[in-house]
């Protein structure tokens, strides 16, 4: 796990390595992505339901949604030309790993923890952006579009995943989250009528 530190730090720092530096073995990759989705499950004290329900569909959540990114920006970059020389996973789970500090923010005021969670959103976005650029030889435009084109993706894989975990008592979603959506749906199945 050292190694995954050293490699967070550089990337972080800017030192981007080959991507053949990058292949770790997968039960250390699993781990670290598993992980994610364990803290990801523990900043969402919001969602109801039981523990063990909300920490499956936040660690489903978490490797469908790197490996579908991991596939969709693989094919994006080799449309732009890329020849990759390996898997892009575990740049990609590493470039993902600040986020891993966000449980951290619990302690801070809202207000300051909201900012500090999306100043380590972003930081992972940057970092993601650059290492892939680097990597592939793609311009960071190109990856940048590549990232904004998969948000779609993302938000579909989310819904679907929430519907099916609140159907299967994983999860539970506040009644100001269910309001806002019904909300949503009503007046968008009366903007159709008109």
């Amino acid at each position: 796990m050292q190694r995954f530190l050293d490699d967070v730090i550089d990337l972080v720092r800017g030192r981007v390595q080959p991507l053949s530096h990058y292949q770790y073995p997968f039960w250390q990759t699993a781990l670290l992505l598993t992980l994610m989705g364990v803290f990801a499950s523990a900043r969402a004290v919001e969602i109801g339901g039981s523990t063990d329900g909300r920490l499956l569909f936040f660690v489903l959540f978490t490797w469908m949604q790197i490996l579908l990114f991991v596939r969709f920006i693989g094919w994006w970059l080799r449309l732009a030309g890329a020849e990759l020389e390996g898997s892009l996973f575990g740049l990609v789970v590493l470039t993902n790993s600040p986020q891993l500090l966000e449980p951290l923010a619990s302690w801070l005021p809202d207000d300051v923890a909201r900012g500090v969670t999306l100043a380590l959103s972003l930081l992972s976005v940057i970092i993601l952006i650059r290492a892939l650029s680097s990597v592939s030889g793609v311009s960071k435009l190109r990856v940048f579009l590549g990232v904004l084109c998969y948000t779609p993706l993302a938000i579909l894989l989310l819904t679907g995943l929430t519907g099916f975990a609140g159907q299967m008592g994983w999860i539970e979603l506040p009644p100001e989250l269910l309001d806002a959506a019904s909300q949503g749906a009503s007046s968008a199945g009366a903007s159709s009528a008109r």
